[in-house]
This record gives structure tokens, C-alpha cells and sequence, in this order.
């Protein structure tokens, strides 16, 4: 199936539970920050996709693929303010960050 036609569900499952690298290679550009957030928690994505996804614009990625094993590339969160929603361990597919109790706006 295309990338294209697959919904946000079924792009979640592939970022969540593939072992194919070429699967999770077409997903880590997604536009959905969820999709990139569970690639990056994936312990079965190779150091080139861990290093890309630690550079990622949405720190709740880039934390998350910083903490994957296979990520050689670290970085300093220190002058971050990781609030819950950055740590959480919830899984991508369950997440709704609207109606969450622990957001918390600034």
C-alpha cells in the first residue's frame, strides 16, 4: 500500500510496530508529528533514522529519537522545559492531546 493512501491509523501501526526499514524510511517525512514520534520510538530503526528524527523541528520527536538506542547523534535538552506531553510514554495510536489531563498550556 502507498503512503499516500494509508490513514493515519495505519501509518501509526507501521511507525509503531515495523521491523522493514524501507517501511519507516517512507513514513519519516510525515507531516503528522505522532507519525515521526513513533518511528523515533521504534528500537528497530537503523542510526540514519534515529539521527535525522534527533534533529527534528517537534521536540516531543526529536527527545524521543535522542533516547532510541540506536541514536549516535546526542544532543543537550537541559535548556528545555520537557514538560509532560514531550516525556509522555503513552502509545501513539491511543494518544488524544486534546482532551489529555496532563497538557499543559503556557
Amino acid at each position: 500500500m502507498r503512503v499516500s493512501s494509508m490513514n493515519l491509523k495505519q501509518k501509526l501501526d507501521i511507525a509503531k510496530t515495523s521491523k522493514k526499514i524501507e517501511e519507516l524510511e517512507t513514513l519519516v517525512e510525515s507531516e503528522s508529528m505522532l507519525v515521526r514520534r513513533a518511528i523515533a520510538r521504534n528500537e528497530n530503526i537503523n542510526e540514519k533514522i534515529a539521527n535525522q528524527l534527533a534533529f527534528d523541528p517537534v521536540l516531543n520527536v526529536s527527545y524521543m529519537a535522542c533516547k532510541n538506542s540506536n541514536c549516535t547523534q546526542k544532543r543537550d535538552f537541559s535548556s528545555y522545559s520537557l514538560i509532560g506531553c514531550v516525556v509522555c510514554k503513552k502509545d501513539e495510536r491511543e494518544i488524544d492531546c486534546q482532551t489529555c489531563k496532563n497538557k499543559k498550556v503556557y
